[in-house]
């Protein structure tokens, strides 16, 4: 604003010290081509005015701010096979091919900062399982009482405020993938709802969030929230820099759909996360990173065994006699360690070993997962990684038996960020 009020005013000036040059030189009426005097303090005016209205319209396009990345992967698993196949009794269906090139993430981020005090975000989402969808959208006040706007309050859908690893970007993650305890306890990492956020010092954040708890990716309901009640979030963090950690929590319900009453169970989970950095005198930066989840959950396994279809003919899910609808919901722990160092300022390496157990009651449910990563970067923008995963489960061979399937998985991917 002070430089498009300079530039009109110096155009002002301009055109004053020709008018008065004009009338102190008498007999002098024209300018060398005709151009009176007049005329060319009325050009340089309406020159002025194209100026000002210019700069107001780049005032406007300077609050739009875009970015976003784009995700091409090719990926082989050991499971890959040229057809689908059936293998054992019972029957496994054994997909087709897993070697592939795809596009695993394309989006593309618009922030509107409307006022020193309020923004909107629209952010949308492609992929190779999806059309373009709307990842986010969500509006946000900042308050006008504190000397840096210390507490904001967001509405629309957004990333659940839950621990550290979901709201942290997929762009800027060392592995390809979040861990699966994340995955199968915020489906999509995004939900509707409300949530302020507030800064107490430079070092203490806390956060509470009331939303619809079902996700944008609720297996039964992604749109809708059957349950009465919101579910409530809760999160305190302590950031000193070299040391990061946070305490959250949450507490909702969760409904699974059957023909006639639907169960309704209780979903809470408990978060730790905790960050420590370090820098190497050679090699450069790293951090040990870690998270912890417990709580209860409404087990897919757990359904399936406890209702019962009516007949084939008939494709109806009823709860099976004398079945209690509370054991739905099972009592989890998850959890990751994960050690990441940079190799001078173009490599990266990075390990994760995550862990998750769906059913602490029960034996050969949980899975595991060892991950090794390779990250280099091409330029400020693009970044080359190289992963390869080890997944371990027990699966049921029909006799009694378990065996740990062949599906370690080999991912190469091409990310460019803008």
């Amino acid at each position: 604003m002070n430089a498009k009020r300079t530039r009109y005013s110096a155009a002002l000036l301009l055109a004053a010290m020709l008018t008065s040059t004009a009338s102190a030189q008498e007999g002098t009426p024209a300018l060398e081509g005709g151009e009176s005097q007049e005329e060319l303090k009325g050009t340089l005016e309406g020159m002025a005015e194209q100026l000002q209205a210019l700069q107001s319209d780049t005032d406007k396009l300077k609050k739009f701010k875009f970015s976003g990345y784009v995700q091409a992967r090719w990926q082989t698993s050991e499971n890959k096979s040229d057809t689908v196949r059936v293998e054992r009794s019972p029957a496994v269906l054994i997909p087709a091919n897993t070697e592939r090139f795809f596009i695993r993430r394309a989006r593309l981020k618009m922030t509107y900062d409307s006022s020193p005090l309020s923004r909107a975000v629209v952010y949308f989402d492609g992929g190779q399982d999806r059309t373009i969808r709307l990842l986010e959208a969500y509006v946000t006040w900042l308050d006008p009482w504190t000397p840096l706007h210390a507490h904001a309050l967001s509405v629309g859908q957004m990333n659940v405020p839950f621990g550290y690893e979901i709201e942290r970007s997929s762009s800027a993650r060392e592995l390809p993938e979040r861990s699966l305890a994340q995955n199968v306890l915020f489906p999509g990492e995004r939900d509707r709802g409300i949530k302020l956020v507030s800064q107490w010092t430079p070092q203490i954040e806390t956060m509470l969030g009331v939303f619809n708890g079902g996700g944008v990716s609720h297996p039964d309901f992604p749109d809708t929230d059957p349950t009465r009640a919101k579910d409530l979030i809760a999160r305190a963090r302590y950031s000193q820099g070299t040391v990061d950690g946070a305490v959250s929590f949450y507490s909702g319900k969760n409904t699974t759909a059957l023909t006639g009453e639907d169960v309704e169970t209780d979903k809470t989970r408990l978060g730790l996360d905790g960050q420590f950095y370090y820098a190497l005198p050679m090699a450069g930066g790293g951090s040990l990173r870690g998270e912890f989840y417990s709580g209860k959950n409404v087990n897919r396994d757990s359904v399936k065994v406890l209702t019962v279809a009516a007949s084939s003919s008939n494709p109806v899910t009823l709860l099976k006699a004398g079945a209690d609808p509370d054991h739905f919901a099972t009592d989890f722990t998850g959890w990751y360690a994960m050690w990441v160092q940079n190799l001078g300022e173009s490599f990266e390496v990075a390990v994760r070993y995550d862990l998750f157990d769906p059913n602490t009651d029960l034996d050969h449910d949980q899975f595991e997962r060892t991950s090794l990563g390779l990250n280099w970067f091409y330029d400020g923008f693009t970044r080359l990684s190289v992963s390869y995963d080890i997944p371990r489960t027990d699966r049921s061979l029909g006799s009694g038996g378990y065996d740990d399937p062949k599906d370690n998985l080999w991912t190469l991917q091409f990310q460019h960020k803008f």
